[in-house]
């Protein structure tokens, strides 16, 4: 069976329905790729494995890039969150949300990573 072109927003899918998206983010996590957007939001699969996507390097691709320039990353988040309230100079909020044991402790300690960084 030949490999389905993954989209990384999913907004950009050609037919959006539940079954397209849910394949899209199969085959995106059988690529390790554990990020999706819908639109300005992260979906993020926790693959409860450590992934080599959180260290200096991706810290410093991440500053400054506005949203679906790179590849999903909740470094781009907390860097568009952190980027808006310097420009607004009003508070911003991240929403992190998901079942018991589904990653969003470590989905918020990756978000500060960044932000400390």
């Amino acid at each position: 069976q030949p490999q389905q072109k993954d989209y990384d927003d999913l907004c950009s899918l050609p037919d959006l329905n539940e079954k397209t998206l849910l394949e899209n983010l199969r085959n995106r996590f059988k690529q390790e790729k554990i990020y999706t957007y819908v639109g300005s939001i992260l979906i993020v699969i926790n693959p409860f494995k450590f992934l080599p996507i959180y260290n200096p390097k991706y810290v410093k691709m991440y500053d400054n890039h506005h949203l679906g320039k790179l590849e999903p990353h909740i470094y781009a988040v907390a860097d568009v969150a952190y980027h808006a309230m310097l420009q607004r100079r009003k508070n911003q909020c991240i929403v992190i949300s998901g079942e018991s044991g589904s990653g969003k402790t470590q989905s918020t300690n990756f978000l500060i990573h960044h932000l400390t960084a």
